[in-house]
């Protein structure tokens, strides 16, 4: 008696239609680098695709992004923000984020430079995962931001408690 596996491979060919709608790990992501001058306007964008590893981007390469983009035009600018948009949508809500994609919001503000995990995303949408960098131009103040405090070598006045002696009682 042989074990037929006809109904193996008749599953297999279905399910190739269906791959893309899986589940997988991040392996790359585009980094948007958006730089703003000092009247706050949004005057430039530089565009990057960058390899993941077990869908992280670690702390010392997000650095060395940071340190590589931060000069333009011979201007030094500094992060003002960084977003992560990391769809994390399931298969079965895909029409409903088609009709109504402003009720799902997947863009989160990173607080510090950290390492940056991104979750599993839908094959066909993985191209989507992004990560947004915002500089600001640097500009020099004239003020330093802190002020210098004086200490008076003078001594305060204070009220001292002085020692009373008691006098001694005959009796």
């Amino acid at each position: 008696m042989e074990l037929s596996t006809d109904w193996i491979e008749e599953f297999e060919i279905e399910d190739k239609d269906y791959q893309q709608f899986y589940k997988e790990p991040v392996k790359t992501i585009q980094v948007i680098f958006l730089y703003v001058n000092r009247y706050q306007e949004l005057f430039h964008c530089k565009k990057q695709r960058i390899d993941l590893h077990d869908s992280k981007l670690e702390k010392k390469d997000l650095i060395e992004l940071i340190k590589k983009y931060r000069d333009y035009q011979n201007k030094t600018y500094v992060p003002l923000s960084i977003l992560k948009y990391n769809i994390t949508l399931e298969p079965q809500y895909i029409q409903e984020f088609i009709s109504n994609p402003s009720d799902f919001n997947y863009t989160q503000a990173e607080s510090s430079i950290e390492t940056i995990d991104w979750f599993d995303s839908i094959l066909f949408l993985q191209e989507v995962n992004s990560l947004y960098i915002v500089f600001r131009e640097k500009w020099k103040t004239k003020a330093t931001g802190t002020k210098k405090i004086y200490i008076k070598s003078q001594k305060l006045n204070r009220a001292k408690t002085r020692k009373k002696r008691l006098k001694a009682t005959s009796s």
